[in-house]
């Protein structure tokens, strides 16, 4: 004999079934104000909550860079505040706020958040020479961006605060050239360290004072 099984209880269990990520009637209220790294105030940054890829809630500076809204309260997981996330284009680095231990805030007033402004480096290796030369080198700039728990039940040292990086890469007759552009942070230093045939290591300082800063290297 076939089961039948009603359309209604398979529709109620596919609701238990999705458990809801937010927690039901209640809401926090996040504020803060968003400076340069001269202390002064940057108006339309985007500030955002999330948990996973669901939005809580969301704002934008005001001309004080002051910020202030309602978010949900995710019932399960992390509470990310993102500060400045959404705009690639935007001429300043993101922060980021991680609450990953229960039981959360019910306000979170942040006080002052500092942006650091982005230098975009263009970065561009040339191989002029007529020999067989193998270059090897390594690029370590500031990561623009900020990534911080703010919890003293978390470990620390896993987040991350306009850190340095790297890139390397070795360039032969097969593959000479290299162009690419890295996003960075201003008024700092990026290093660059070459190596041509196995002789000693060069270091050369590119200082990223402007807002696109170019650098060419022949070999």
């Amino acid at each position: 004999m076939k089961l039948q099984i009603p359309l209604l209880f398979l529709f109620s269990m596919l609701l238990l079934s999705c458990d809801p990520e937010v927690k039901e009637n209640e809401r926090s209220l996040v504020k803060g104000t968003v400076l340069d790294f001269e202390g002064n105030p940057i108006a339309i940054v985007p500030v955002t909550t999330t948990t996973g890829k669901l939005l809580l809630g969301e704002d934008f500076t005001d001309r004080n860079g002051n910020f202030e809204f309602t978010s949900l309260e995710p019932k399960s997981g992390d509470l990310i505040i993102d500060v400045n996330a959404e705009d690639d284009n935007s001429p300043f680095g993101t922060y980021s706020i991680i609450y990953s231990q229960k039981p959360l805030q019910q306000n979170y007033n942040l006080s002052n958040i500092t942006l650091r402004k982005k230098a975009i480096l263009v970065f561009d290796i040339k191989k002029t020479s007529t020999e067989n030369s193998t270059l090897d080198w390594s690029l370590e700039y500031t990561e623009p961006f900020c990534e911080v728990y703010d919890d003293e039940e978390t470990n620390q040292s896993i987040g991350r605060c306009y850190e340095n990086t790297s890139f390397s890469e070795i360039l032969d007759a097969a593959n000479p050239d290299f162009e690419s552009e890295f996003a960075s942070v201003q008024n700092t230093t990026a290093q660059f360290t070459y190596q041509i045939n196995k002789e000693a290591p060069q270091t050369i300082s590119i200082e990223l004072t402007e807002a696109t800063n170019f650098y060419e290297f022949e070999y």
